[in-house]
């Protein structure tokens, strides 16, 4: 009795998005750990849905790739903070230094242009002395302006006009030096301009990577919280079907229980109690335990569900043994739990134990039928709410499911 929860397009589509690792991450292995994670689920929680199971299974991935995806995230975001600034400071430096080009050829102009104007000035002093005098000599210039005045026009005149051309030729002096040096750093800025250029494009660069990269990681981050999200709503509007099937389960075991209870007190009055000779067997002896007994945390639902018995790998179709001596209870179809046989083997050590074999494909015995130890009560198979092959085998002690392993180990 299989149930199709029409969850193959959700699983189908959580299965595409949730791939998304740590870079160098196969996602072949990411499948394969949600594929052992159906099968676990699936053995630990009988009856669950396969496509259920697998949404549980991809809800479960999302949840362990979060703190991965979201610390990459921050990474990303980090760098592409760290990048922002990095471009802005050199995009900074790079309009510093080219407002100090700008400013030192302002400079260079001016300067080259009061360099032509204190040229101007000496050349002229220099025609002066040339048309007074005939000679350039600047003593004989002088000589020249001191005749025909008085000793003290004379030379004060002298004075004055040897000043003036000292200033010229200082004003001049000093202005080339200032040109050079501004040359000089004119050349400097220039190359800081070329190499500042160069790394501000790769600046660039890295923004626009870490633009990339931040984006990627967002969007990875975005798409495993959407499948977890997707895999929860799919949870939870199974919720109450899971619920009211579980709840038949537990009343399948209920009914079951007090049904064994009166029977052996039945029996017990009538004087047909069967004695068992005090020990069990294992039933499936040689396979493995897929699934033990105890309580476990349902996926679904959330609740905490017992589970009643110790199931077996067995292929459908191996042969299953009576544990002990006994009294086929009951024989047939059990809803959820199949095509079930529960043998009461009569006292053991003070208690009433029955046990109950589960999902089989063909039943050997009848109510009310005697067994042996190790006569074949049944073939196994994965019928009622079973999602495949193997053995659901249960020990009850006066009409409770107890831990089946320590009666047959």
């Amino acid at each position: 009795m299989k149930r199709r929860l029409g969850l193959a397009v959700t699983a189908a589509v959580l299965a595409v998005i949730l791939p998304v690792s740590a870079a160098g991450a196969d996602p072949r292995d990411d499948k394969s750990k949600v594929d052992d994670r159906v099968k676990e689920l699936q053995q630990e929680f009988e009856g669950l849905d396969e496509d259920l199971a697998r949404v549980i299974a991809e809800r479960d991935a999302a949840e362990e790739k979060l703190p991965e995806a979201e610390a990459a995230s921050k990474k990303a975001d980090d760098a592409l903070s760290e990048a922002i600034e990095t471009d802005d400071a050199m995009a900074a430096r790079l309009t510093s230094a080219e407002n100090a080009q700008s400013d030192l050829k302002t400079s260079i102009k001016d300067g080259a242009e009061e360099i032509d104007k204190h040229r101007t000035s000496a050349a002229r002093i220099g025609r002066q002395a040339y048309q007074n005098s005939g000679i350039t000599s600047d003593l004989a210039m002088l000589l020249q302006m001191a005749e025909g005045t008085s000793a003290d026009g004379g030379i004060g005149r002298v004075d004055s006009a040897v000043r003036s051309q000292q200033r010229t030729i200082d004003n001049l002096s000093e202005q080339r030096a200032v040109n050079k040096n501004n040359e000089e750093r004119l050349s400097g800025v220039t190359d800081e301009i070329s190499d500042l250029k160069d790394e501000a494009a790769e600046a660039v660069l890295a923004k626009e990577a870490a633009q990339i990269d931040a984006k990627k990681k967002s969007d990875s981050l975005n798409d495993i919280i959407s499948a977890k999200d997707d895999a929860e709503k799919t949870i939870s509007d199974n919720k109450a079907t899971t619920e009211e099937q579980l709840q038949k389960e537990q009343d399948e075991q209920d009914r079951l229980a007090k049904k064994v209870r009166e029977w052996e007190k039945e029996q017990e009055k009538k004087g047909k109690f069967v004695y068992g000779d005090g020990e069990l067997a294992n039933p499936a002896e040689g396979y493995p335990i897929t699934s033990p007994f105890g309580y476990r945390i349902h996926p679904i639902t959330g609740a905490k569900k017992l589970h009643s018995g110790t199931d077996f790998g067995v292929p459908c179709g191996t042969p299953i043994k009576a544990a002990g001596d006994g009294i086929v209870v009951t024989s047939g179809w059990t809803g959820g739990y199949g095509n079930r046989v529960v043998i009461s083997h009569g006292k053991i050590k003070g208690d009433s134990i029955a046990s109950t074999y589960n999902h089989n494909t063909d039943l050997k015995v009848h109510d009310g039928q005697k067994v042996k130890k190790g006569q074949v009560i049944s073939d196994s198979g994965t019928t009622g709410a079973s999602t495949g092959c193997h053995l659901h085998f249960e020990v009850m002690k006066n009409g409770g499911y107890v831990d089946p392993m320590p009666y047959i180990s």
